[in-house]
């Protein structure tokens, strides 16, 4: 999937000499930290690897844990202890989230679908994760989305002298109406319910300008009345998904002391295949702490497959270099899956992992194809109704002797 947006993004490079389209000033370097999203709700996003961020993110998944508990007790359970707590993160992958709409579908028919206190998303997962979060009611949408959807409602391939004078080769426009239709704020208001019950929702995305990994509280968003938080809502998910120089990086304004900015935002896939919450928050810890212990189960999709998936190279400039990125793309995921895993070793997490079969091998006939997917959405409802676990408890690789 990720092998032909990476050669659309080098024909660019190939055909593209100094265009440039014209943009609102970047967040100088020396504010990056300071800058804010303007709505009626502050801190709505989490900087990885910027201190202040990590401390008020570990400050707000504490607070997160009265809110639970004061629930328990609402539905007349025991307020002494917090009930186990199931993690979902979904990773990126295109059209390959077929794949995890399919396995979500299949573990809701096998009765043994649980509800997530924490569901994170990246790229086609950000476009998932927020049904997810939801539940199984939003299935046949799901469904719909990754099997019924044609290309010409998700993606607009642009003519190819706009490479001359565009920032992609693809116009996400058809995309973006989707997610604007289905998300309403109807939709929202439901997400909002589920945070004041102490659920949480994160999108990734990443600031181009500052090549960071931005976490989004899609919750807190959703929580808000301001009346630019459903537009926020949507243009985070589609920034997400922004896979660069073949989709349209989104532009998202910020605020410092009173002067706007922009910010370029494009797939969180860049800075990171998949992730529940950064290594820096060391979670057993903090639960520790805070009286947030309990028992924990973080269950991990990966919308691509695992082995080396063979194929005899061309002699050609962009087969060879699209090739190499796609190796890249794969080793990154690779090396982000183990920095999940060890997270959640140190914080005695269950880890549970599933991804593509390698002897998946339906041929794939292009960008969104729908028997392509369809294909791939029934060999993950199999996966997760065939019986037996179909869950893995180790990356792949990783040995105990």
């Amino acid at each position: 999937m990720y092998r032909k947006f990476a050669i659309a993004g080098l024909s660019i490079l190939v055909l593209v000499g100094c265009s440039s389209l014209p943009r609102q000033h970047a967040v100088p370097k020396q504010l990056t930290t300071q800058a804010v999203v303007p709505l009626d709700i502050n801190e709505v996003r989490y900087l990885v690897d910027a201190p202040d961020d990590m401390r008020r993110m570990s400050r707000d998944a504490a607070a997160l844990w009265p809110k639970e508990l004061a629930w328990q007790v609402a539905q007349g359970k025991s307020g002494k202890a917090l009930a186990p707590s199931n993690m979902l993160a979904i990773s990126g992958g295109g059209d390959n989230g077929a794949y995890t709409a399919g396995l979500l579908n299949g573990w809701s028919a096998a009765g043994t679908r649980p509800e997530f206190s924490l569901v994170t998303g990246v790229s086609t997962g950000a476009l998932i994760a927020p049904y997810a979060f939801l539940g199984s009611k939003h299935d046949a949408q799901l469904k719909a989305l990754y099997t019924e959807t044609p290309r010409e409602q998700l993606i607009e391939i642009r003519n190819v002298f706009a490479v001359l004078t565009e920032d992609s080769v693809i116009d996400t426009a058809p995309l973006f109406n989707l997610i604007s239709t289905q998300i309403d704020r109807a939709f929202l208001d439901k997400i909002a319910i589920e945070y004041e019950k102490g659920r949480t929702l994160l999108i990734s995305t990443t600031n181009l300008d500052t090549r960071q990994k931005v976490i989004w509280n899609m919750t807190k968003i959703a929580a808000s009345q301001d009346p630019r938080a459903l537009s926020l809502f949507h243009r985070i998910m589609l920034a997400s998904a922004a896979i660069p120089g073949a989709f349209p990086p989104v532009m998202i304004d910020v605020e410092v002391k009173g002067q706007m900015f922009s910010e370029m935002h494009v797939d969180g896939g860049t800075t990171g295949q998949v992730f529940v919450y950064p290594p820096s928050l060391n979670l057993g810890a903090l639960a520790k702490e805070n009286g947030g212990e309990r028992k924990r189960s973080l269950f991990v999709i990966m919308n691509e497959r695992m082995d080396p998936e063979w194929a005899e190279t061309e002699r050609r400039v962009l087969t060879i270099a699209g090739r190499s990125i796609a190796t890249l793309i794969h080793h990154q995921g690779m090396s982000d899956l183990f920095r999940v895993f060890l997270t959640t070793q140190r914080d005695k997490v269950a880890f549970n992992l599933s991804y593509i079969p390698s002897d998946f091998d339906h041929p794939d006939a292009g960008t969104f194809n729908n028997d392509f997917m369809r294909a791939l959405y029934a060999r993950g409802y199999k996966e997760a109704t065939q019986g037996g676990n179909f869950w893995q408890h180790f990356p792949p690789g990783y040995t105990i002797e």
